[in-house]
């Protein structure tokens, strides 16, 4: 861990400077040039500059009537959205540690970000294993039981639409299913079931079993799995797993208000 006297080392004025308005801005609703340059401590040309190339990230806007400036509707929308997934994690955890603790596989949380399968905590198995996953990693949607759970558990033509958008689909291994028709053969099995299953379609030699989690409106927007080698996964003990992870993914759906 970095000591905080060490940390300065690493600091960048610009993204200080960066962070010293976005802070001015914080403490009233809008604010002169003037009064910008002089709570941040730079000059008015400087904090100009720097207000500018905010505004085209739309962290920051300028009233046009009145020349002053204001925080973006960027910085709202990434707040929402940081407090959106610590909440998910948090309700989250319990079950996911549970699942780490009945079964000793890995355990991972992820979310449909930007049309990719985005992992937002991964619980690593103390046995060692194929493929090792990390928080910000993204899974392909057709060979995944996250994506595959999320695939099902959406209105047909969302899915068909979602697997259009990632083709040409990648063959990772023998198993990986692209052809059409195979793959809305899984998702109507996995509709059935309650839970996908990646049978080393991603990686040879893993198998992972995924269910989809609904939001508060009842969508399909995150997803939890299990994950290990088939020599701890058997195909019996894919299905008893499969079974607690649908549980454990509806649990976390009803503490969301789905």
């Amino acid at each position: 861990m970095v000591r905080r006297a060490e940390q300065s080392n690493y600091s960048l004025e610009s993204v200080d400077r960066m962070a010293s308005i976005l802070h001015t801005l914080e403490l009233a609703p809008e604010q002169t040039l003037e009064q910008v340059a002089r709570q941040s401590g730079l000059n008015e040309s400087t904090a100009l500059r720097y207000l500018l190339s905010l505004s085209k990230y739309e962290l920051v806007e300028r009233n046009e009537t009145s020349g002053r400036f204001r925080l973006g509707l960027s910085l709202f929308r990434l707040g929402s959205r940081s407090i959106e997934y610590r909440d998910i994690v948090t309700v989250s955890l319990p079950v996911m540690e549970r699942l780490l603790a009945q079964f000793g596989e890995s355990v991972n949380l992820a979310t449909r970000q930007q049309e990719q399968v985005m992992l937002l905590k991964v619980l690593e198995s103390a046995n060692p294993t194929r493929k090792g996953a990390t928080a910000g990693e993204t899974d392909a949607w057709h060979a995944s039981s996250l994506g595959k759970s999320l695939l099902a558990a959406m209105p047909p033509e969302s899915a068909t639409e979602v697997i259009a958008a990632a083709s040409p689909l990648v063959v990772y291994t023998p198993n990986t299913l692209v052809k059409p028709e195979a793959i809305a053969r899984d998702l109507q099995q996995t509709q059935q079931r309650g839970y996908a299953i990646d049978d080393e379609e991603s990686v040879e030699g893993l198998r992972c079993v995924g269910a989809a989690i609904r939001d508060h409106a009842g969508t399909p927007r995150f997803a939890i799995s299990v994950s290990g080698p088939k020599s701890r996964m058997p195909y019996q003990r894919t299905e008893e797993i499969g079974a607690m992870v649908a549980r454990g993914a509806a649990e976390i759906s009803k503490a969301l208000g789905g």
